[in-house]
């Protein structure tokens, strides 16, 4: 149990350390210092001893909030291949704008993941999920990407309809360009039982990313809503 609990701690550094590398220290450019909100609704179809099948609507607003930027949709199928390790296949279509009354441009992205976790004691759980996808983009190059993500969450009791904390990474890789271009850190989760089939959950984002080659990192603040809803 020792040896678990110093495990938790060392991820967690791990994490503030990554972060804190990628974030940048001066703000500029019209995505640096920006307000987002990432509104989520998902539904979990199936969820029996090996197989889960879910799916996600989201929605981003840019601009401090002023306008709809981006909404995607994506199905997903998962597979438990061990009592600690996840597999899945995921298809995302989403549409995406870079200001308001622009038009659109469509990306099909489809991935694969595997998604290793373990539970460090009765309260505590440390989960990472990576992946690879090739990303389908409209009038533009396709390219491969990976994303690699670290959680540790922590359960909740005795605190009402608030049942879990927790925070996260995400690294996102463009395998054409050889370089890490997106970070999204989540030093702050909420989640909420709202009854036995739904959950909320609240989260703050800092969203970090380059936009080209030896530019500097820059960052855009997101705050986030989801709701799952399980049959």
């Amino acid at each position: 149990m020792f040896n678990l609990r110093i495990h938790a701690r060392f991820s967690a550094l791990i994490m503030i350390f990554v972060v804190g590398q990628l974030c940048p220290s001066q703000v500029f450019a019209e995505f640096d210092g920006d307000n987002r909100s990432w509104q989520t609704l998902g539904f979990t179809f199936h969820d029996g001893e090996n197989w889960r099948i879910k799916g996600a609507a989201q929605t981003r607003l840019y601009d401090d909030s002023k306008f709809l930027g981006t909404w995607l949709l994506t199905p997903t199928v998962e597979y438990k291949l061990h009592p600690n390790l996840n597999v899945g296949v995921s298809y995302l279509l989403e549409d995406i704008r870079a200001e308001a009354g622009g038009d659109y441009t469509r990306l099909h992205i489809f991935w694969l993941h595997a998604s290793p976790h373990w539970q460090l004691n009765e309260q505590l759980s440390f989960s990472m999920r990576h992946l690879v996808g090739y990303r389908a983009i409209e009038s533009r190059d396709n390219c491969w990407v990976t994303r690699h993500r670290f959680s540790l969450s922590r359960k909740l009791d005795d605190c009402g309809a608030l049942i879990g904390v927790g925070m996260d990474t995400e690294l996102i890789y463009n395998c054409e360009t050889d370089r890490f271009y997106e970070n999204r850190f989540k030093p702050l989760k909420l989640t909420f039982s709202i009854d036995e089939r739904t959950k909320f959950q609240f989260y703050c984002m800092l969203q970090s990313k380059r936009f080209k080659d030896e530019s500097d990192w820059e960052t855009a603040y997101v705050f986030g809503q989801t709701l799952v809803y399980s049959f």
